[in-house]
């Protein structure tokens, strides 16, 4: 079965580059550009991991792993961020976060963070 990625920035180049590269793996993907969408297509699509912008537009990086507890959400979550890691560790203390992954990114180390993730999680 194919593993589904929800991928949340509000960069569409950078969500692009995600989307055909993760596509290109295998893997299904879906999209939120706002950390509201990202709230909707988590529990639409129950995706098996979310790879999430932490500044995101209309709700923060923090407000969707808050609305995420809350809704029990399980599966794991990538943090991506420009800012630096030891300034979001208070909001991402959450056992869904996995990773966080400072910007700009190495595709290929995100890839393998994926398929390593998904490898336990299945």
């Amino acid at each position: 079965m194919t593993s589904k990625i929800l991928i949340v920035d509000d960069q569409p180049g950078i969500r692009m580059l995600l989307e055909e590269f993760l596509k290109s793996e295998g893997y299904e993907t879906i999209s939120a550009n706002t950390g509201k969408q990202a709230c909707e297509m988590a529990m639409e699509h129950n995706p098996d991991l979310v790879l999430m912008d932490y500044n995101l537009p209309v709700m923060s990086g923090g407000e969707v792993l808050n609305y995420l507890d809350i809704e029990k959400f399980d599966k794991p979550v990538f943090i991506m961020t420009g800012l630096s890691v030891s300034s979001i560790e208070e909001d991402t203390h959450y056992s869904f976060v996995q990773h966080v992954i400072s910007k700009p990114f190495d595709i290929h180390a995100i890839r393998q963070m994926i398929a390593d993730c998904l490898v336990r999680e299945g």
